[in-house]
C-alpha cells in the first residue's frame, strides 16, 4: 500500500522543519520508486509572499521559482530514507538539470509534485521530477542526489571571509528582501556583459532554523537564486527585459560553491521569471555567515 506522510511524519525523512518543510503531504508508492507531494499556501501561511513567494506582473502572489525546485527535491528524498537513515546518512543534492519552467505557480492553486527514481547507483540517485497546478504541468527538471553523514554536513564552520568593496543593489520590488540573494555589485564589465556581485548569508535568515537542524545550512536553491539575481542586475544595466546567463558562486578565496549553465530569464509582465536551465552543480554546502561572490555572464 502507498505510504502517506504529513509534515510531522516527514520529520523522520527530511532534515527540514517549519517553513523549510514545503510539502503538506508526500505519498510514496509501495515499490519505493515514485513520490507524489502536495502543497497549498493560503493567505497568511508562513511559507507565503514574504518568505517563499514573489509577485507576478499583475501583482499576484506566486511561488518564487527556486523553491518549486526545492519542493520537488523534497518529494524524492523520502524514497531514499529506508537505506540512508540506518547508516546515519542524509541526501545532499548535487545538481539540477534539464529544467523547463512553463509559467508562474500561483499560491492560490494546489501545487502537486512528482518524483521518480530513474537511476540509482550508489552514491548517486537521479530523479525525474515535474510539478503541476490545476492539471497543467508547470515545471520539469532532473535532480541528482548524493549522500553524506550529518558529521560531514556539519563538520566545517562558516567562513566569513572579507569581501571586496561593493556598490549596494536597489531592492527588487517583485520579491521580498529575505529572498534577494545579492547585496552589492563588486564589478561590472558592460563589454563582456559580466557582473560580479556579493552576498553574505545572515545568521538570522528565516531559512536558518529549519534547514538541517543542529547543523544549519542554506538551501542550495538559494545559490541558484543568487545567480538569477546577479543576471537580472546585469540585464537591468543593459536595458534588457530577458537574458540567458551562465556563472558561478565562489568564496572570496576562489573555491567554488556552485556552477550554473544557461539560465534563461524571460519577461513576465515586467518582472523576470526563470524559463529554463541547462544545469546547476553544487560543489559544497554553505552555512549562515558565509560570504560569497556571484559571477554571471550574459550570453
Amino acid at each position: 500500500m502507498p505510504l502517506s506522510l504529513d509534515p510531522k511524519a516527514l520529520e523522520a525523512h527530511l532534515p527540514h522543519r517549519g517553513i523549510n518543510m514545503l510539502p503538506d503531504l508526500v505519498e510514496l508508492d509501495d515499490g519505493g520508486k515514485i513520490g507524489r507531494s502536495y502543497a497549498s499556501v493560503p493567505r497568511g501561511d508562513a511559507r507565503g509572499r514574504e518568505v517563499m513567494g514573489r509577485l507576478d506582473g499583475a501583482g499576484n502572489a506566486c511561488w518564487y521559482e527556486p523553491f518549486v525546485f526545492e519542493f520537488l527535491a523534497l518529494t524524492g528524498v523520502p524514497l531514499l530514507t529506508p537505506r540512508l537513515a540506518p547508516n546515519g546518512q542524509v541526501a545532499v543534492f548535487s545538481s539540477i538539470s534539464r529544467v523547463v519552467f512553463n509559467r508562474q505557480v500561483p499560491f492560490s492553486g494546489k501545487l502537486v509534485g512528482h518524483a521518480e527514481i530513474t537511476r540509482d547507483r550508489a552514491p548517486f540517485t537521479v530523479f525525474s521530477t515535474w510539478a503541476e497546478v490545476d492539471g497543467q504541468r508547470v515545471l520539469e527538471a532532473e535532480v541528482m542526489s548524493g549522500v553524506a553523514t550529518m558529521a560531514e554536513v556539519s563538520g566545517r564552520p562558516p567562513r566569513p571571509l572579507p569581501l571586496p568593496p561593493a556598490t549596494p543593489v536597489a531592492e527588487f520590488g517583485w520579491k521580498a528582501r529575505p529572498i534577494r540573494f545579492v547585496d552589492g555589485v563588486v564589478s561590472w564589465d558592460p563589454a563582456a556583459k559580466k557582473i560580479v556581485c556579493s552576498y553574505t548569508y545572515p545568521h538570522d535568515h528565516p531559512f536558518v532554523a529549519g534547514h538541517f537542524p543542529g547543523a544549519p545550512l542554506m538551501m542550495g536553491v538559494t545559490q541558484f537564486a543568487s545567480v538569477a539575481d546577479a543576471a537580472w542586475v546585469a540585464a537591468m544595466k543593459l536595458g534588457l527585459k530577458a537574458c540567458t546567463a551562465s556563472g558561478s558562486v565562489k568564496r572570496p578565496d576562489g573555491s567554488e560553491v556552485a556552477e550554473i549553465r544557461e539560465l534563461a530569464l524571460v519577461d513576465d509582465g515586467g518582472v523576470p521569471r526563470v524559463a529554463s536551465l541547462r544545469r546547476i552543480a553544487f560543489r559544497e554546502p554553505v552555512r549562515p555567515g558565509d560570504t560569497l561572490l556571484i559571477e554571471a555572464t550574459l550570453g
